[in-house]
């Protein structure tokens, strides 16, 4: 900032012409000779975004302008009051939609989309299969809830290749073209599968020898060899023999897991066992009952036809007479 003048070295102005004499005539910056950069406004880059795909046909809200710029669903900020239970002092307060920054993967575009969306969208997203088949929807509320970003990605989305394909295909199925004009006119168009767009390869970097996990032995032998040890031997027992790398990890736990598994086959085996021996058991009973009926049946079979022998039901004996005094004597 340039230096600033005691106010005790400035004459006192007396007039309006005196006082405007004093004020800077320029409004630029005098520390610098760089010019402010201008910052594009809201307005602008929903031009900007508009310029790139036919008329958006519905009314765009003035306010809230983050949502002119992502798939919000026509979620809004809300206002309201904070009222508490005790003490009734109404403040005013405000509520905003779950917004959440996600990168999904479009198909008919062949790369990921950064978007901002509120999470009703992105369950819808999930519902219906992917944003392709979310932003390709017909229906008149989805277009609606598209917003402009929404609706300048949709056209995008429109204009490639492989959607063009789609839209040909569905024309051919409604029989509005044959299949040899619908081969015709993508060759026209510049859509056939013979020249459609390339997929992006993505370069396998290869592992670094320095980037590879190492393996215990090898950590070991590399700490042997570290010339300047601060804290002794020990030092390196600790920090090395209590680690363990993924490889060990997962050889562990297949291990743990074979074990499990033999463990509940033998269980397995020992129950189905022991169903058989009860099921063997409750069969060889049921066998001697039978036979046990069978003896008896023969029995009562013998009796009834033997000649002259009648059966005689004895009668049951009368219970004893409690003893007397002379007897008990």
């Amino acid at each position: 900032m340039p230096p600033r003048i005691p106010q005790t070295l400035l004459p006192r102005p007396t007039t309006t012409s005196t006082i405007l004499s004093l004020l800077p005539t320029s409004t630029s910056r005098t520390f610098t000779t760089t010019a402010p950069l201008p910052g594009k406004a809201s307005k602008q880059k929903l031009d900007q975004i508009l310029s790139k795909a036919p008329v958006y046909p519905y009314k765009i809200k003035p306010t809230f302008k983050q949502s002119w710029f992502g798939l919000y669903a026509s979620k809004h900020i809300q206002f309201g009051n904070n009222i508490p239970d005790k003490e009734y002092t109404i403040t005013r307060r405000r509520w905003y939609p779950n917004i959440k920054h996600k990168k999904l993967w479009s198909f008919g575009l062949g790369e990921w989309v950064t978007c901002k969306l509120s999470t009703n969208v992105l369950r819808t997203i999930d519902k219906v299969g992917g944003l392709d088949n979310y932003l390709l929807s017909e229906k008149p509320a989805r277009l609606k809830e598209l917003g402009p970003w929404g609706w300048e990605l949709r056209y995008r989305l429109q204009c490639s290749k492989s959607v063009q394909r789609k839209y040909q295909e569905e024309r051919v199925a409604m029989g509005l073209i044959t299949k040899e004009q619908m081969m015709e006119e993508n060759v026209q168009r510049g859509i056939a599968k013979g020249v459609q767009e390339a997929e992006k390869v993505v370069r396998q970097v290869p592992i670094k020898v320095k980037d590879r996990p190492m393996e215990f032995a090898e950590r070991w032998s590399k700490s042997a060899q570290v010339s300047k040890v601060l804290f002794g031997e020990p030092w390196r027992a600790r920090k090395y023999v209590g680690r363990e790398t993924g490889r060990e990890r997962q050889r562990k736990f297949d291990a743990e897991k074979r074990r499990m598994e033999r463990t509940e086959a033998v269980m397995a085996r020992q129950k189905a066992q022991r169903n058989i021996d009860k099921q063997t058991a409750r069969m060889q009973a049921q066998v001697e009952e039978n036979e046990k009926m069978e003896r008896l049946t023969k029995v009562l079979a013998g009796r009834k036809s033997a000649p002259g022998r009648e059966t005689v039901v004895e009668p049951e004996a009368a219970p004893a007479a409690p003893p007397t005094g002379e007897q008990q004597v």
